[in-house]
């Protein structure tokens, strides 16, 4: 019997494309007994199942079969009226209108739809170092040419950022985490933020900014976003999988009417609309005054998580590793510069081979050959004594390479 050859047929850009490093390493995590701190997956315990239960009735109730039906690209009005007042809140401070919000599935979807609008083959986009690796798989298809963006323990550098934007110009976008950075958890200070509103003023350059995170603060006060300070120049991203639950895949973006116009018009050729029943559930969660009280009980359930890995990797990894630490967020970035006859697969795959997973540092970064020996552990989705046996087997493993 003959085998269709696939190949031959596959348009070009396939070849930029990558499956997810998470995805590849979860694929393990169904083994028994398996500690998984790589996935950004939320905590099971922190879905509102009493809530959504009940706003199940609800919607069914107040929506009757309409919700089924066909909706708006654009997104459910109903919702925009909640979006509204959530925009408000003081971790975004943003003046939000029916015009400039678009509601897509998840804001991963966002981020592919900016991609198509945006970026030609050649263009020049600009990331943080290391950044999401999400962003980079929507990203890569359209075949960019990414310029890394210098980062310290605050995140992107004021001064290198306007250096780098004079070097190039023709910069089409700048993709930036703000608020509890993925991978690495940091959080720019108000000050930069101020700073960097400057500079895509100066330059007339977009920033894509993506705050996934902003609600999961443990400590210190919430920072307004970048778009509050400069709405005609940046591009906010939303969801509510962190605070609500991933499978609704509810997000969207919040931007200058043309480009929300434009977003819309890509939409329609990718999924028509956005489901009304999961936009319907989103907004009687924030119209019946969920949310506040829901976030209390999440941070009640994760900040413990993040003191507990922050003081596992001090008592258990070797000195030269050093780790970030993030005031909010899911994630905390543990790092070497001084491992270079190590690979930090070679950590993985034993790590792997005793039942404990992470991601490893290099899928983060645009130019894999620039990244350090590092690693992106999550503290959200396993319990205390779980991430307490896998810090510790990590900690095992890297002192004996180390």
């Amino acid at each position: 019997m003959s085998t269709y050859k696939l190949e031959k047929h596959l348009a070009t850009r396939l070849k930029n494309m990558t499956c997810s490093a998470i995805r590849d390493m979860l694929k393990q995590a169904g083994r028994p007994g398996f500690i998984s701190l790589g996935g950004g997956y939320p905590d099971p315990e922190s879905f509102p199942i009493d809530i959504i239960r009940s706003l199940r009735i609800l919607v069914k109730r107040k929506y009757k079969n309409s919700i089924y039906q066909y909706g708006r690209s654009e997104g459910l009005i109903q919702l925009f009226e909640q979006l509204i007042p959530f925009f408000k809140r003081t971790n975004r401070s943003i003046k939000a209108t029916p015009h400039t919000i678009s509601i897509t599935t998840g804001s991963q979807q966002a981020l592919a739809i900016l991609a198509m609008m945006f970026i030609d083959p050649g263009d020049y986009i600009a990331v943080e170092t290391p950044t999401y690796l999400g962003a980079l798989q929507a990203f890569n298809p359209f075949q960019p040419r990414y310029i890394e963006l210098e980062v310290d323990d605050e995140g992107i550098v004021p001064d290198k950022l306007d250096k780098t934007i004079s070097k190039y110009p023709n910069i089409k976008f700048i993709y930036i985490i703000p608020t509890f950075q993925n991978p690495t958890g940091k959080t720019l200070s108000l000050d930069r933020r101020v700073r960097i509103a400057k500079i895509l003023r100066k330059h007339d350059v977009i920033a894509v900014e993506d705050d996934p995170y902003s609600e999961l603060r443990y400590e210190a006060e919430p920072i307004p976003s970048l778009q509050s300070l400069i709405p005609e120049k940046v591009i906010h991203l939303f969801t509510f999988s962190k605070t609500f639950a991933p499978d609704f895949r509810i997000g969207g973006i919040v931007a200058p009417p043309e480009v929300c116009e434009t977003a819309t018009m890509i939409k329609q050729g990718l999924d028509l609309y956005t489901s009304n029943y999961n936009q319907a559930m989103v907004t009687e969660y924030l119209a019946g005054g969920h949310l506040e009280p829901h976030l209390k009980k999440i941070i009640n359930l994760y900040k413990p998580r993040r003191d507990l890995m922050m003081s596992l990797i001090d008592t258990y990894f070797p000195l030269e590793i050093s780790h970030t630490n993030p005031l909010g967020g899911m994630f905390v970035w543990a790092y070497s510069n001084n491992s270079k006859t190590i690979h930090i697969n070679t950590i993985l795959d034993e790590a792997l081979k005793k039942n404990v997973g992470f991601v490893p540092g290099n899928p983060f970064f645009a130019r894999k050959k620039n990244s350090p020996f590092s690693m992106r552990l999550n503290f959200t989705n396993q319990s205390n004594s779980n991430i307490e046996k896998g810090i510790k087997i990590l900690g095992q493993i890297l002192h004996k390479y180390l």
